[in-house]
């Protein structure tokens, strides 16, 4: 399957996907959504539909900042987003919570217990929302600051000092920030900083300069009205092909730079290539001609509040006519660092990443057939972390599988990248 995805490709980054994917299980893990979605298929279905994530795993949440500048908690990854069985993104993220605890080195009672937690926490909300009206389940959201400032009244002073950091850190992601750090100024003219492989800067000839000015009128065309006079200010000014993630490295990914009218005011775009959702083959027919738009609906539709940005375009590369979605590069945006997490703080954060999904279940699910589903009882609980706990097992058995095949060079893997 692995190898089926790396067809349509970019060669030559194909084997830092398969290098960072070797790394560990968790990442493997991380870039194995197709694996997964295949054996979800085979598994009992509830037949209650939502807008799923479809690769609903811990490290695919994350802080960013709402228009109103406020900062919220969601999640962040909509690659693969696709009606499908409502318990598929919950099993993905319970099994994902057991992988990421082996990989640090807790044992395997304590990946049980927070899988179980994770579940309980998803059970719970989803109840709490099914005893709202429709509306006050739309705008329900997860406010960073609020929950910073609960928890502080019984958090240590550490504790306190690694919230503040991680917030600080993120409200430094911004497009000013990002200028100096990923542009330079060339005979007076910003452009994008050449670092490759992990960043190609491309050469702006007459015909990409074409190219690249219809990729960006097709774009301006898929976002509301009212944000065309906002940029009207700004003027695409270069572009490059930027390597991300873990699942998405080896398909067309680019940011573009686009510079507003005093010269120092900057926009970061990232354009990333949107394929077929590893749950359509499995789950119905899609919905949307163009993939792009496919991803911006399921984050429109699951967030509670998204990327102002968030558009879709079409553009040649390769041979053929690929789909893309578009969003900011960076608006105070964080990811949690779950390698450096303990117990208690991984449980503390794999309880927020179950609230988040459960609204985002109940915006385009019913919240009311679900917890009609699951009850009030533990059983879904302990179903899930048992689930968890074996689907890890296997995950951990597909890693050496992996890893074997690359020892024995029926794939080429670049480490370290």
């Amino acid at each position: 399957m692995i190898l089926e995805q790396s067809a349509n490709r970019v060669p030559d980054l194909v084997p830092i996907r398969h290098g960072r994917m070797l790394v560990s299980p968790f990442t493997f893990y991380r870039g194995g959504a197709l694996i997964m979605a295949a054996d979800l298929a085979r598994t009992p279905s509830s037949g209650i539909y939502v807008q799923a994530c479809g690769d609903a795993h811990i490290s695919n949440f994350g802080m960013f900042a709402t228009p109103e500048r406020t900062m919220a908690f969601d999640v962040n990854d909509f690659d693969e987003s696709h009606p499908a069985p409502f318990e598929w993104d919950v099993m993905r993220l319970a099994a994902s919570i057991v992988v990421a605890a082996d990989d640090n080195g807790f044992t395997r009672k304590v990946g049980r217990r927070l899988a179980r937690h994770a579940a309980r926490r998803y059970r719970e909300q989803v109840l709490a929302l099914s005893e709202l009206n429709f509306l006050d389940v739309w705008y329900s959201h997860v406010d960073v600051r609020d929950r910073v400032e609960a928890a502080a009244a019984t958090a240590t002073k550490s504790e306190r000092k690694i919230a503040r950091k991680t917030m600080s850190k993120a409200q430094r992601k911004t497009n000013v920030g990002a200028l100096g750090r990923l542009a330079e100024r060339v005979d007076g003219k910003w452009q994008i900083k050449d670092e490759p492989p992990l960043i190609v800067r491309a050469d702006i000839t007459a015909a990409r300069r074409k190219e690249l000015n219809k990729f960006y009128r097709q774009y301006l065309e898929s976002l509301p009205k009212h944000l065309l006079p906002l940029l009207a200010h700004y003027t695409p000014v270069d572009f490059a092909r930027k390597v991300v993630g873990v699942g998405s490295v080896g398909t067309q990914a680019f940011v573009i730079l686009l510079i507003g009218t005093r010269g120092d005011d900057a926009l970061f775009l990232q354009l990333k290539e949107a394929d077929d959702s590893v749950l359509e083959r499995y789950t119905v027919s899609d919905l949307f001609k163009h993939q792009g738009e496919r991803v911006v609906f399921g984050q429109r539709l699951m967030q509670a509040s998204s990327d102002t940005f968030l558009g879709f375009a079409s553009a040649t590369a390769m041979g053929r006519k690929m789909d893309f979605y578009v969003r900011q590069l960076n608006d105070y945006k964080a990811s949690a660092d779950i390698a450096k997490m303990d117990e208690s703080h991984l449980s503390d954060y794999v309880e927020v990443c179950a609230e988040a999904l459960a609204r985002a279940h109940a915006r385009s699910g019913s919240a009311t057939a679900i917890s009609g589903y699951l009850g009030t009882s533990s059983v879904f609980d302990k179903a899930m972390s048992s689930f968890a706990v074996a689907y890890a097992d296997q995950n951990k058995q597909d890693y050496d599988a992996f890893a074997t095949a690359a020892k024995e060079g029926r794939m080429e893997v670049v480490s370290g990248v």
